[in-house]
């Protein structure tokens, strides 16, 4: 049925989305106080799957003004949900909202107009037509799809697309880096997020998880040696310890690189061009996460959300290279007066938060490992375990288990 492509909550749009509401939009937008909408038709704005910390709704307009009749736009809506439940609750709780409409209103405006002052034309992300919380939390979008921009598919990952949005991710970076550096201190509000709520330690594939994946290594007599290693970590309450990267800032660690973070950089929050069959563009979804910190928060998330299996296997350390030069690229562009960063100091912050990257490969690994599957945070206890089994996660586990053992990963 067409219902199972997508998530339940946005099969039926909220009353308040009607022509009145997105003839207001489109006035601000074009900047025409003419503009008539005629007809609104609400869908789904994405696949199950494909995000939970909101609602997600595509919205095609048929309107005309004073010039023209039979205009129509297609507009992506995000909103929060509006049935009272524990969904609800938690994004209520995590700030998100807030967070993402500050970006869309003061942060992105003001990195775009860094770039541009200094002869970049990079687009970061699309456009924002319409970002308030009053009188309803709401972003409008334009449909990037309009564009020629396609969403990723599945979970599997990608080389190409992944270059294309660390190059992206950089610049956003060391536009943050420059701004608190050279005295702007406004970027350091973006303390929190979900992921420094202890809350997070009560979602089941967290809390669980170690547990989960011990249970997975006893039952395959080649991973024997390391079976005592990960029920020592287990018991060292491992989701805190992987807490700390994000506590960073509030905590006064003395990283060696801290920006302003994406905080989602996965796969489905990039959508991209092609061009003679390669990817041209990409640009960033999501900004609703984003959090002062290490960048190995964004660093390390993107080795296992983004990359394929195989680029993450043989080329880390090649995409992070490529992830620094962009960097001090950009800052060197934009005439950054302070000290620069130096590789081997990143490096060093990926050893002292190795917890987080081993969170990352026992807690959300297996459930987009095999990228016909749809991860989500609800399943069961048994179904879970069964991601873990996966062939595709025991022949990575396999693989993987040896460089983290030798470069001190386990201790």
């Amino acid at each position: 049925m067409v219902e199972e492509k997508y998530n339940e909550d946005e099969l039926n749009a909220p009353e308040w989305m009607n022509k009145e509401f997105f003839e207001k939009i489109l006035r601000g937008a074009e900047n025409d106080d003419s503009v008539q909408v005629k007809e609104v038709e609400l869908r789904p704005g994405s696949s199950k799957g494909d995000h939970y910390a909101s609602l997600m709704f595509r919205a095609i307009i048929k309107y005309e003004n004073n010039s023209f009749t039979n205009l129509e736009k297609s507009l992506l809506v995000k909103t929060m949900p509006f049935v009272d439940g524990p969904k609800k609750q938690m994004l209520k709780s995590m700030n998100i909202f807030d967070v993402e409409i500050k970006m869309y209103n003061e942060v992105i405006p003001q990195f775009q107009k860094l770039l541009r002052d200094s002869g970049d034309l990079t687009e970061i992300c699309g456009k924002c037509l319409y970002a308030s919380s009053e009188p309803h939390e709401t972003l409008i979008f334009e449909d990037l799809t309009k564009n020629n921009y396609k969403a990723v598919t599945n979970w599997g990952g990608s080389w190409e697309i992944g270059k294309k949005a660390v190059e992206k991710l950089a610049k956003w970076h060391a536009l943050s880096f420059k701004m608190v550096n050279e005295g702007d201190q406004s970027l350091l509000e973006f303390s929190k997020n979900g992921f420094t709520n202890d809350f997070i330690k009560e979602v089941p594939k967290f809390k669980n998880g170690f547990r989960d994946f011990v249970e997975m290594l006893k039952k395959h007599q080649e991973f024997e040696q390391y079976v005592t290693k990960f029920e020592k970590l287990s018991k060292e309450d491992p989701i805190s310890k992987a807490q700390a990267l994000y506590k960073a800032f509030l905590n006064g660690d003395n990283a060696n690189l801290f920006v302003l973070n994406h905080s989602d950089f996965h796969i489905k929050n990039v959508m991209f061009t092609e061009k003679d069959e390669k990817v041209d563009d990409v640009l960033l979804l999501d900004f609703q996460a984003c959090i002062w910190g290490p960048a190995v928060i964004d660093l390390i998330y993107m080795l296992y959300m983004m990359l394929d299996e195989e680029s993450r296997l043989t080329r880390r350390y090649e995409i992070i290279h490529h992830y620094f030069e962009t960097f001090t690229g950009t800052l060197e562009t934009l005439k950054f007066s302070g000290q620069f960063p130096k590789l081997t100091d990143l490096y060093k912050d990926f050893i002292t938060y190795k917890d987080f990257e081993l969170m990352m490969l026992i807690t959300m690994l297996p459930f987009i490992t095999d990228a016909s599957k749809v991860p989500s945070l609800e399943i069961g206890s048994e179904i879970r375990k069964l991601y873990y089994e996966s062939e595709g996660y025991v022949s990575y586990v396999r693989k993987v288990l040896p460089t983290l053992l030798h470069n001190g990963y386990l201790d």
